[in-house]
């Protein structure tokens, strides 16, 4: 008798410190909530980083042309940059700077900004891997970023337009007519009287 108190005593006891499992709908709804989060943060980032990239592409090609070498560029050039698009940049100085290739840590760019940056990752990774000309690369980068910038104010004056109609509207308008028609009402008005 004792002994089988005994057994239905430490079997509580493990039933009890045994870690329940959590439900599974809490943790799908979790996964859920976590997967859009990132969704949401990459979308933040690679808009805050589209705007800023050109402006980085110009950099890297700026100090390319002073004199530093391709993976000292992105180095240099981290600290000057959106944060949006800074820690990609770093990561690469810093997986460089521990001893991998610079060729295999460009790849973290295209995997933090998107596919926009794959093509400076990828000449850099030629030049650096096969030893191919950096100069026309170079050029041709500028370029782009010079007509991703333009591109950006082209669709930014297009804007304009429909972003004054409001004010256009909402304060020009009644403006116009309380100094402009009004006063002619007025004295129209005031010649009925008579």
């Amino acid at each position: 008798m004792i002994a089988a108190v005994a057994v239905l005593a430490v079997v509580a006891a493990g039933l009890a410190a045994r870690p329940r499992a959590p439900r599974r709908s809490s943790v799908a709804t979790i996964a859920h909530a976590r997967r859009r989060t990132t969704r949401r943060g990459r979308a933040a980032l690679t808009a805050a980083g589209e705007r800023a990239y050109p402006h980085a592409i110009e950099l890297v090609v700026l100090a390319v042309r002073a004199g530093h070498l391709p993976s000292s560029a992105i180095r240099s050039v981290a600290p000057h940059l959106e944060p949006s698009l800074r820690a990609a940049f770093e990561e690469v100085g810093r997986r460089t700077a521990i001893g991998e290739r610079f060729a295999d840590a460009l790849a973290v760019l295209p995997e933090r900004l998107g596919t926009m940056a794959a093509p400076l990752a990828d000449s850099f990774a030629a030049a650096d891997r096969y030893g191919l000309p950096l100069a026309p690369v170079l050029e041709r980068l500028a370029d782009e970023a010079r007509q991703r910038r333009r591109r950006q104010a082209d669709a930014l004056a297009r804007q304009l337009p429909v972003r004054l109609s409001l004010p256009l509207v909402l304060c020009t308008l009644p403006s116009f007519v309380l100094l402009a028609v009004t006063p002619l009402l007025l004295a129209a008005l005031s010649s009925l009287q008579r």
